[in-house]
């Protein structure tokens, strides 16, 4: 399962919903805008009281809606890099590019893996990819039901077929040095905006007589920072949500780079030619450095966002020391402590971002009005 690697599944859904708390909650304090124009739904024109003008929180049945989305989010994520992870050990198990696996980590200082050592017949191993692939899809299947989105029934589809690809197939991505391209794809926007996106399109009319939607933007001059965004939240897709998806997928391809640096020498006997065996050892080392100064670039605009300049001040320190300490561990060949470091600030970014998020959005429907 490769546990190490695995915050690399969390921290995008995590990261999602917190954006998804800030779209559903908006700045202007109230968050849902119905699109109805049935008189049965109002809102005061003078006090902007009503049911149409009520915070997300306080629909009966909202919050459970919340966490279970994300929960259903989170079982996709984390059942498909699960089943990815054994794929990956059944393909290079027999190609024999993990010929030098099968001993036990304590004397090769590699991380022991199930195929090449002969633990676990191939088949297995397979079969275990298998079923953790269609408890992907069944997770997947809810949340397209769920926000009636049944298109992403498609891009699941499209995650399992690059999943597999990875290393599996005649010809695969991995072995060509495309993985961290993929990886910042499906584990930063894909599964960072799509968490957002399917969370708020859950909401669409959910818990209102008589709406059908939500009009996630808000109404005129009522959010003052949205506008400065090209997706204002829309279709429950935001500028903050797109920044923050461009960091967790950095923080994914860290890990990945992190792994390739350690495997390097091994890939170049076996033909795998990684993105660090193209780069080689010093490009390899400067692209992950490169991967840092990224993230702290991507996590300046954020300041701009009302609720973001504590969370974002907060992430450059912690994230600073976390990403130095990477590097060094990698000078010093100490991949085990890298590898823990890199899938930890994965989780330490989705916690800051949703300390940010919710302390914001706490600050926002404290001060709104009262309902008619």
């Amino acid at each position: 399962m490769r546990p190490r690697t695995l915050p690399a599944s969390i921290a995008p859904v995590i990261v999602g919903a917190a954006a998804a708390y800030g779209v559903l909650t908006r700045d202007d304090g109230w968050g849902l805008r119905c699109l109805s124009t049935d008189d049965a739904v109002w809102v005061d024109a003078e006090t902007g009281n009503g049911p149409c003008a009520t915070t997300w929180t306080a629909i009966d049945g909202a919050l459970p809606r919340f966490f279970g989305m994300m929960l259903l989010c989170m079982g996709v994520a984390l059942f498909l890099q699960i089943a990815v992870n054994f794929a990956n050990d059944y393909s290079d198990g027999v190609r024999g590019t993990d010929g030098h696996r099968g001993a036990n980590e304590s004397r090769t200082g590699k991380p022991q893996r199930l195929t090449a050592s002969g633990l676990v017949p191939p088949k297995r191993v397979l079969a275990v990819a298998g079923i953790s692939a269609a408890l992907a899809c069944l997770c997947g299947l809810g949340v397209a039901i769920a926000s009636r989105q049944y298109w992403l029934i498609g891009l699941g589809a499209l995650c399992l077929i690059a999943g597999w690809f990875y290393t599996g197939g005649r010809h695969p991505y991995g072995y060509a040095g495309f993985g961290e391209l993929f990886v910042f794809l499906f584990f930063g926007l894909v599964a960072t905006l799509g968490t957002e996106f399917a969370i708020c399109q859950s909401f669409d009319g959910f818990g209102i007589p008589n709406v059908t939607a939500f009009d996630f933007t808000g109404i005129g001059e009522s959010s003052s920072v949205s506008v400065a965004w090209l997706l204002q939240g829309e279709y429950g897709i935001d500028g903050v949500g797109m920044l923050a998806s461009i960091c967790v997928g950095l923080h994914a391809v860290m890990v990945l780079m992190v792994n390739n640096l350690r495997d390097i020498d091994d890939d170049v006997v076996h033909g795998k030619r990684t993105l660090a065996v193209r780069l080689g050892w010093r490009g390899a080392w400067i692209a992950l450095v490169a991967c840092c100064v990224a993230d702290w670039i991507a996590a300046i605009p954020l300041m701009l966002v009302e609720w973001a300049p504590y969370a974002s001040w907060l992430w450059i320190a912690a994230g600073g020391i976390m990403q130095t300490q990477i590097i060094r561990a990698v000078l010093k060949r100490d991949f085990g402590r890298a590898l823990g470091l890199s899938g930890m600030q994965c989780l330490v970014f989705a916690v800051i971002v949703v300390i940010g998020t919710v302390s914001f959005g706490t600050e926002v429907q404290s001060a709104a009005l009262p309902l008619a």
